[in-house]
This record gives structure tokens, sequence and C-alpha cells, in this order.
């Protein structure tokens, strides 16, 4: 055997050259940049579980999402025009002053989501329940004989589906570059249109009202936009812009009894949002943005129609809570910030990813 300090060194180092690293070997604490590369993974997996929409990244390719969900609006106005039909929370036919009406939907639905090679699918089935208390002077009495009517209904709603593409990745050629998903779909007309809903003559308010609430647009309509979703420890940071064309529909005389409404061009839309995601340990999330969407006027026959525009604007919070990798609750509460945007919203999810 060899003896001496020169003898042992190629041992020493054939031990170096076959030793796994040392972030592999078991028991071995991890690097630092291996415990902020893990760290940073799981942010954006619990940035994944939030849709697109609100800055979430998407699904892994042929990963499956099934989302129920349970949504409360609630508006109240004063003077507002009840005698008509609503697109986007407005009323657009049909007006009749009243003190003050106020009104709650709840919106449950089910989601379904499917992961595609660097894309994703996106199909949500909602259900409306609608119920309108209307609180107004008595028609020909004294301005304080009011008269106080519940209305509800319920029914389909519109179905939507869009399609989603990771089009850049994030730090693809800058590290400043951010993440950006495209967006193109729209929604089908479902739901109980605006049109071809039952009306009666009520004596108390001397004027004819609908029956039943509309459950959907009654009009195709398509929209297209983009996410884009950067992330900036400890938080992720996101934008959304969009845009939703409704396609015009002659509807002609429809109703009961019959009204010529003519053609009717619903006023498009332009939203957009900003906020972060922040991750405050492995399983917990939160969240807050601001939204705002602008509606142009609804046109009958090339008329626009008086007080159909919309300026929405709010301000939403949220958690998600990841309880497994299958099971997970997202709570978001609005707050609307003008009497165009609900003035309180709550959206309850419950993704179950397979």
């Amino acid at each position: 055997p060899q003896e001496g300090p020169k003898a042992k060194q190629p041992a020493v180092r054939e031990a170096k050259e076959v030793a796994p690293p040392k972030e592999q070997q078991p028991g071995a604490a991890p690097s630092p940049a291996t415990v902020g590369e893990e760290q940073r993974e799981q942010k954006k997996a619990l940035t994944r579980t939030a849709p697109a929409e609100r800055g979430g990244g998407l699904l892994p390719a042929w990963r499956f999402v099934v989302e129920p969900s349970f949504e409360y609006d609630n508006f109240t106005g004063q003077n507002v025009t009840i005698s008509g039909f609503t697109i986007f929370e407005a009323i657009l036919i049909g007006r009749v002053a009243v003190e003050k009406v106020k009104r709650d939907i709840f919106i449950p639905a089910m989601t379904f989501r499917l992961g595609l090679a660097n894309s994703e699918i996106n199909v949500r089935i909602p259900y409306l329940f609608r119920q309108d208390k209307i609180i107004a002077p008595r028609s020909g009495g004294a301005t304080n004989d009011l008269v106080e009517k519940n209305f509800n209904d319920s029914g389909l709603g519109d179905i939507e589906a869009y399609y989603y593409y990771h089009l850049i990745k994030e730090g693809k050629w800058r590290p400043w570059v951010p993440d950006v998903i495209l967006r193109v779909g729209g929604h089908f007309p479902t739901g109980k249109d605006p049109y071809s809903l039952n009306r009666q003559y009520d004596s108390d308010f001397g004027t004819t009202l609908a029956t039943e609430f509309p459950t959907g647009t009654g009009h195709w309509g398509t929209s297209f936009g983009a996410t884009f979703i950067k992330s900036i420890d400890p938080a992720v940071v996101f934008l959304n812009v969009a845009y939703f064309w409704n396609l015009p529909r002659n509807v002609g005389v429809s109703g009961s009894p019959p009204q010529d409404f003519g053609t009717v061009n619903l006023g498009n839309s332009f939203e957009y949002s900003f906020g972060l995601v922040l991750a405050l340990q492995e399983r917990l999330s939160v969240n807050i943005s601001y939204n705002q969407r602008f509606v142009s006027r609804t046109t009958s026959n090339g008329v626009p129609l008086t007080d159909s525009g919309l300026n929405a604007i709010s301000v939403k919070f949220g958690g998600t809570y990841v309880f497994s990798p299958r099971y997970t609750v997202d709570l978001v509460v609005g707050i609307g910030l003008n009497d165009d945007a609900p003035r309180a919203s709550v959206l309850v999810r419950m993704p179950i990813t397979f």
C-alpha cells in the first residue's frame, strides 16, 4: 500500500466526483437557491387555484377541474327604472320612476376547466335566482302612500366558453418580462331573453310591469383579452384587459302583451382589472384587485337609449386555501364604488382537480 498525503489525494478526488450534490443527499439541508426556487413554485401553485381572469395561471396539460361556485350580488338604488328588461344590471327598455328597488341575485354555477398543451378550455354554466323588492308611491295616491311588492324568478343563464393560450413565459427574454395569457371566447343565448317576458298592468304602480325576469342577454356575444402576470417576491401582480362585443338582433314584436323592440344592438364593453396575490404560507394566499367596466349605450333601431350606458367600479378582496392538491376553496368579497356596480357581492368557488 502507498503511504503519505500524496497517495490519498486520488481517492479523495474520486469520492468528490461520484458523490451526489449536497442538496440531493438524504438528510442534507437544501441550499438557499433551492429553497428560494421552491418558494417561488409554491407561490405560483397558489395562484393557479384561481381562474386566469384574476391573475391565476393555466392548468397543466390534461389536468381537469370541476369547479362548483356560488355568487351573491346585492343592488339597492333610489329613483331607478324598473319597467323593461335588464342587460348587465342596467335597465334598457321601458322605464318608470320608483322610490327604491332592492335587488338580490343568487348565481350557483358549474365551471369545467381542461388543461391542454400550453393552453386551457373553460366552460361555465350558471343558474340565476333573482328577487326584487320595489317600494314606490301608489298610483294616484299621496306621496307618503307607499306600496311594497316582491317579484321572484329563476332560470338557466347564458353559458360561457373560453380558450386561454399561454403566449409568453415569464422572464423569456428579459427578467422583467411577465407571463402573457391570451383569452378568446363568448357567451351563448341559453338564458331567458328579455324580449319575450310576460307583462301585465299593475294598478298600484299604474304601469305595465314584467311578471318574470330575464336570465340572459338574448344575444350572441364574443370577447377577447389578455392577462399579464409577474412574480415579485413575496407576491404575484397581475393586469387583465378584455373587450366584449355583442351581436345585434332584430327582435321585432315580442312579449305578452306584444311590444315592438325593433333591431336592438347591445352596448359593447371594455373591462380592466389589476391587483396582487400574496402567498402567506404554503396553503394560504390572499388577493386584492380593482375592477372597472365601461359599457356603451344600447341602441334600438339605431337610436341610443337614455341611461343605458354603464361605468361599474368595484374593489375585491379574496383568499384561497389549499386543503390538498385536489381540493381548494376560494372566497372573494366585492364592494361597489358607484351605483352601476353591485353594492356588495360574495363569490365562493371550490375547485376539485382530477
